[in-house]
């Protein structure tokens, strides 16, 4: 296993804790004090750049071709989500779909994290019975 495959898989999961760090934010934001809005936009920014990130290794790894689409989808949710965001009111049922989306992208990253752990471990067990 590559020491890019290796990242790939911890940046996956720290994708993941970061997807529920923002939910956090979201929560305090709505429960405890308006004023955390400019914290969850804020972390936004560290969503972004984590998801391209993973696309990247996906891609200079040279990941199987499943890895890579998923990754492309969770960068292609996060833009979304942020178009969502940015909705006009008059359109606001369409920003309603902002935590749907959220949630889409954290099932869309256990997902890949599952994938990424399967697909490893084959080939590791691949690597053990040839050698």
């Amino acid at each position: 296993m590559s020491i890019l495959s290796l990242v790939f898989k911890a940046m996956v999961r720290i994708f993941a804790v970061c997807i529920m760090i923002q939910v956090f934010l979201a929560g305090l934001a709505i429960f405890w004090d308006s004023a955390q809005w400019a914290s969850h936009t804020g972390f936004a920014r560290v969503l972004i750049v984590v998801s391209i990130l993973i696309l990247v290794i996906s891609f200079i790894a040279r990941l199987p071709l499943s890895l890579r689409l998923r990754s492309a989808g969770l960068f292609g949710i996060i833009i979304l989500i942020a178009v969502s965001a940015e909705l006009p009111s008059g359109i606001g049922y369409l920003s309603a779909l902002h935590p749907v989306l959220a949630l889409l992208l954290f099932i869309g990253t256990v997902s890949l994290i599952r994938r990424t752990d399967a697909l490893m471990e084959a080939k590791q067990q691949s690597v053990e019975q040839s050698g």
